[in-house]
């Protein structure tokens, strides 16, 4: 039983080895960095989707059919968010490094790894509250396109409002919440002039390098789905597009551990900069 049972772990492993194989040759997607015990748990809610007894089942429609392949990144990759998640981390946001971002005479900011939009949407209602949506260039990145378009669309369950407008609250928000989108039945649509401001780009973590220098990053649980060595690769991608002073913010279990020049400004928050130089914080 023991023997059987440590031979269906091996051949559990080489099925995802070859699901991981076949994603990044076909189609360039490259999740073999990806911490392996939570991509086996996502794989296995695939298998089930699917109904296969065996991942390997899976290999010669993702190999052969793009729809296939995009359900499986869907699936990897998580995108569950919310407006203002984690209000007094956005608090922290608006008090110490809005102001601190006005003192740059233009900014670039980029998310990565925007999901649905929900936290692109944030970032935007916080710029536009602090008066630096015309000196700011927002600019949102994931690597699957699906939820890019859904993103792009801006639209949400009009159920999630009431949860979204208590975070708002809670974040320190100025405004009306409600203000700030077109209620349509059962859905809510970001305002249009909101959706103008920001560009929406396919971009890879995990193979793609820096294409922009900017004064704030924020990717907020994505890291905690890369092993060590990946992590180091994206860390390092980020130091290289940051401006000297700019900020990083990471997620809530996330920190930029062996990243040379970058410094703690709130730990609690997940909330760092980029050093001016070996004498400057």
């Amino acid at each position: 039983m023991v023997l059987s049972g440590w031979r269906n772990h091996r051949v559990e492993d080489v099925e995802v080895g070859l699901l991981l194989t076949a994603l990044k040759d076909r189609y360039g997607y490259d999740f073999t960095g990806y911490a392996r015990a939570s991509l086996k748990r996502r794989l296995k809610l695939l298998g089930e989707y699917y109904e296969v007894e065996h991942l390997s089942q899976l290999l010669p429609p993702l190999l052969y059919d793009e729809r296939v392949a995009q359900t499986v990144v869907n699936r990897i990759v998580v995108a569950a968010s919310e407006f203002f998640r984690d209000p007094q981390v956005w608090r922290c946001i608006r008090a110490e490094v809005l102001p601190r971002l006005d003192s740059f005479p233009h900014i670039n900011l980029w998310q990565a790894g925007c999901g649905r939009g929900e936290e692109t949407y944030t970032l935007a209602i916080l710029l536009h509250e602090a008066g630096l949506t015309k000196k700011t260039r927002l600019v949102a990145t994931d690597i699957n396109p699906d939820l890019l378009a859904e993103a792009r669309e801006g639209r949400w369950p009009q159920r999630n409002l009431e949860q979204w407008r208590h975070n708002y609250e809670k974040a320190g928000g100025s405004g009306n919440f409600d203000d700030y989108f077109e209620h349509n039945g059962d859905e809510i649509a970001i305002r249009e002039e909101f959706k103008t401001s920001i560009e929406f780009l396919q971009h890879n973590l995990v193979t793609d390098d820096d294409f922009l220098e900017v004064q704030f990053i924020v990717c907020r649980n994505v890291l905690i789905y890369f092993d060590e060595k990946l992590q180091e690769r994206v860390l390092g991608v980020f130091s290289r597009s940051l401006q000297r002073g700019g900020y990083l913010m990471l997620g809530r279990a996330e920190s930029p551990i062996g990243s040379t020049g970058i410094l703690t400004l709130d730990e609690h928050c997940r909330v760092y900069r980029k050093a001016f130089g070996e004498n400057h914080v």
